[in-house]
């Protein structure tokens, strides 16, 4: 009983800290992962018996916990994007999507291939586990509160969030590519016709049209209520409840549900006749289940790396982590955002937010529990590790400064066309 006592003080320890941890972070100008991982390490180094990954956790369980955690955080992406975002915001998070991400895995690929020297199966696998940025490690660089919707003042954070809530889901499909060109043992035996038609094409248009039309169904269902019967929906519960039933349902149809759930989210936020107070207190609650999920994870992923779960891969992987989050993404991003009528810093900003995380933890682990005859099982789990780590670290240092002086600047810009107005 002592050990199971230890376990809830050591967690309730950690949550209570996560009360204040947001303010701390924003004073201090760190993001809150690096201080849960500093937490991490000292739980671990003190002996909490938390049941730390060994250093690996298990496939299946990690599988389950990352896929919670990234549906739960993509509905508090949909929530956050308000409906006074043009056509033309979303040129931006559209162009890192289908041009900058598949510069991003092509890159991940070759490396994987001529430079780590991993089997076909295996690079493909890193090429598509890397393709997704991060709604979960990613706050600092996201829309906050679904009531701010300047479009200017917000533009950085509106792309990333956007972004990140489209590539979740439009990542899947390359990870069945890695999995099914496994399965066959070869290009030659693999059907090319049916991976494209079905897991790219079907699922993805199945993902997005269930979840457009669940979160519209339960925003007319709330105003049918209360303007019928007399019924008002007051809990924030629903959004964790609409996150489960889209996912689910959108599962179950052979759609893709992380996309399904970004955009049940941005449908319901959408949605103009349910109150907007309502809509934030949606929002908020996601958010705080959000937020208790990472804490568990960043401390058992600290205690991994105290346990050794870094030297899974040799110096060419920690190199590789290192070219794929400071020149791959950063250069990829650039290259997309080519066209956009936008000044440099801004793209760069955007270019170089691309944080990777648990999202990368999910495509793995599920790939893993698909099929388990991966070659560099190991060597993969570490690889994407390194690349957390240095998202966690490098972007956590960076990004409340950077998003702070692009906030500042959008208020002065903003205040100096209303003078001129």
């Amino acid at each position: 009983m002592e050990k199971h006592y230890l376990i809830l003080a050591g967690l309730g320890f950690a949550t209570i800290i996560m009360a204040w941890l947001p303010s701390f972070s924003e004073k201090m100008k760190i993001s809150s992962p690096i201080l849960l991982l500093l937490i991490g390490f000292g739980l671990y180094a003190v002996g909490l018996p938390l049941g730390w990954p060994d250093p690996l956790w298990d496939d299946q369980s990690l599988m389950y916990f990352s896929e919670a955690l990234v549906i739960i955080s993509l509905m508090g992406a949909g929530l956050k994007i308000g409906a006074n975002y043009s056509l033309k915001a979303w040129r931006k998070p559209l162009l890192l999507v289908f041009i900058t991400m598949p510069i991003c895995m092509v890159s991940a690929f070759l490396l994987g291939q001529y430079f780590l020297l991993l089997s076909l199966p295996s690079s493909l696998l890193l090429a598509a586990v890397l393709a997704p940025t991060d709604p979960v490690l990613a706050a600092e660089v996201q829309l906050d509160d679904p009531l701010e919707e300047e479009e200017h003042a917000n533009d950085i954070r509106f792309t990333l969030t956007a972004e990140a809530g489209l590539n979740d889901g439009i990542a899947y499909p390359f990870s069945y590519l890695a999995v099914l060109v496994a399965q066959a043992g070869s290009w030659a035996a693999f059907s090319f016709t049916d991976w494209l038609w079905d897991k790219l094409l079907l699922k993805v248009v199945i993902g997005v049209i269930c979840g457009l039309f669940i979160g519209w169904l339960i925003g007319h269902l709330m105003d049918r209520i209360h303007k019928y019967a007399g019924v008002k929906t007051f809990v924030g519960f629903l959004a964790l409840s609409l996150t489960f039933m889209t996912y689910g349902v959108t599962e179950l149809l052979h759609g893709y549900g992380f996309l399904a759930v970004f955009f049940a989210g941005f449908s319901l936020r959408y949605y103009e006749k349910v109150d907007q107070d309502y809509k934030k207190k949606l929002h908020d609650f996601v958010q705080e289940m959000e937020h208790l999920f990472m804490v568990i994870y960043i401390l058992l992923f600290g205690g991994s790396i105290m346990n050794g779960m870094l030297t899974l891969t040799d110096w060419k992987g920690v190199v590789f982590a290192f070219l794929f989050v400071l020149v791959v993404r950063p250069v990829a991003g650039l290259i997309g955002l080519w066209g956009v009528e936008k000044d440099f810093k801004s793209k760069l900003a955007i270019s170089f937010f691309g944080i990777r995380g648990i999202g990368s933890i999910f495509y793995l682990s599920w790939a893993f529990v698909t099929f388990d005859y991966f070659s560099h099982k190991n060597e993969l789990y570490a690889i994407t590790a390194y690349i957390i780590l240095i998202s966690i670290v490098i972007h956590g240092f960076t990004a409340p400064s950077v998003i702070g002086h692009f906030k500042k600047r959008g208020k002065f810009e903003k205040k100096g066309s209303t003078l001129e107005d």
